[in-house]
């Protein structure tokens, strides 16, 4: 089975929730970026590096993101307020390879061409980058379609859309707060 792929122009606008803290424009210079690392026994996140996105749910009119999956993610399982994050809008390069999981079969595929060195049912991250692979795009449907399979491989930890960067391929944009209301702490 061939791996199934989406194309940087079909990726949906993808946005980096962080805090003043993170310069997300140093992980787009290659110099400071942190590979992926596959850390102890085989596990469905990589460590200690790449970058997560996910798709932008709401923008200003100057097309600057204002809510993230992430955020929302964040305000409705975790009761977290979000009203000070900062979204930098992140574009891939026109030349990006990205996987897609739509659906198990996706990943499954994804893990007999990429198998982890361990046996366990996840994807040699590290394997993945070294090939020229730059990101793997999860889908809101491949979410709940890898969370519990009754076999094989799962992504259960993905708990939403969103994209993991192997490699730097993609160009930053605007940080600005996030607009989006946050009902956390309300009486």
């Amino acid at each position: 089975m061939s791996l199934a792929t989406i194309t940087a122009a079909a990726l949906p606008p993808q946005a980096y929730a962080h805090s003043t803290d993170h310069d997300v424009q140093l992980t787009a210079n290659p110099a400071n970026w942190r590979a992926i690392r596959n850390i102890g026994r085989g596990w469905v996140k990589p460590f200690g590096g790449g970058l997560w996105t996910s798709p932008v749910l709401g923008t200003r009119a100057d097309g600057t993101p204002t809510d993230s999956a992430w955020l929302e993610w964040r305000r409705t399982n975790l009761e977290a307020d979000t009203s000070e994050a900062l979204l930098t809008e992140v574009w891939p390069v026109g030349s990006a390879r990205l996987l897609l999981i739509d659906d198990q079969a996706h990943l499954a595929a994804i893990v007999d061409a990429y198998p982890a060195d361990d046996g366990s049912r996840y994807p040699d991250w590290e394997a993945l980058a070294t090939d020229g692979w730059d990101g793997v795009y999860l889908t809101d449907r491949g979410q709940w379609a890898t969370r519990l399979p009754r076999s094989g491989p799962d992504l259960y930890g993905w708990d939403l859309e969103s994209c993991l960067w192997l490699r730097p391929s993609y160009v930053v944009g605007r940080t600005v707060c996030s607009s989006a209301r946050s009902e956390a702490g309300a009486a």
